[in-house]
């Protein structure tokens, strides 16, 4: 009987622990130790998608103050642990203390960091010119409360990708497509062709956002083709755009902070 209470007492004791940590304003994991045990599970967990110093990858860059879901300790742990719902970045299942040692890895980069983009020599009025009419780039991305929904919503663009990034994107949209924006085309079983993003998918059934913004459901029995290619909705504008305008429209890329989306739309 003594030893089930002793025992009781000691689960009682690391499960108040843990959400003692949990429930901590305050990293309680920053020595030395910590950030080298963070670096290692960063490498684990996070590298494929923020790269290891944090200044590339698909997920957004972490070699920056910037935080758009908040910046204290408590909002980052809540981020790095629960994920961001409606987003590629998931919830991790680590422990509170892996977490924490994760964090205090994270913002050793945020130090090493530096303006996420530059604007260089472009200029941005000229680009937000071409961003609405010659490269009609508010037809599938937002920024702010205007513009399209077949691409990614480019409000806060400039405060977490670098320069090169939105070049290499801009002339190469195929490179890294965001799975929630992979590219389908199926014919139905009538006959009709239709193209767009998947929303989802399962053994069964497809959900489109067709080029229109409507919303398609299919019964994959039914179809005569469906096929999802390793390509973009989005044209290269390489040949589009000369080197100057290719400037501008990247520096107007990079003003877009979300800090006065109104007046970059």
């Amino acid at each position: 009987m003594a030893r089930n209470v002793i025992g009781c007492g000691i689960l009682l004791l690391l499960a108040a622990g843990f959400g003692w940590t949990q429930q901590a304003e305050k990293n309680p994991f920053t020595r030395f130790e910590d950030i080298a045990e963070g670096r290692r599970l960063y490498r684990l967990d996070c590298v494929n998608c923020h790269g290891m110093e944090g200044k590339s990858g698909r997920g957004a860059r972490l070699a920056s103050k910037f935080r758009r879901h908040g910046g204290s300790d408590s909002e980052m742990f809540r981020t790095i642990s629960e994920g961001i719902p409606g987003t590629e970045m998931p919830g991790l299942w680590r422990d509170a203390e892996a977490v924490w040692k994760i964090l205090a890895f994270v913002r050793t980069l945020e130090e090493s960091g530096t303006e996420a983009c530059v604007a260089g020599d472009g200029d941005p009025r000229k680009g937000r010119a071409l961003f609405s009419n010659k490269g009609s780039c508010t037809a599938c991305h937002t920024v702010g409360m205007g513009g399209g929904r077949l691409g990614p919503d480019l409000s806060f663009i400039g405060a977490i990708r670098s320069r090169d990034y939105l070049r290499e994107s801009l002339v190469d949209p195929g490179k890294d497509i965001p799975p929630r924006h992979s590219t389908v085309r199926l014919v139905d079983g009538q006959g009709g062709r239709f193209e767009g993003v998947i929303l989802n998918e399962d053994g069964y059934t497809v959900h489109m956002l067709d080029r229109g913004e409507r919303i398609r459901s299919f019964v994959k029995a039914d179809l005569r083709q469906l096929e999802k290619p390793k390509e973009s909705l989005m044209p290269g504008y390489g040949g589009l755009l000369d080197e100057t305008e290719m400037s501008d429209l990247i520096a107007y890329l990079c003003s877009l902070t979300g800090h006065d989306v109104s007046a970059a739309r």
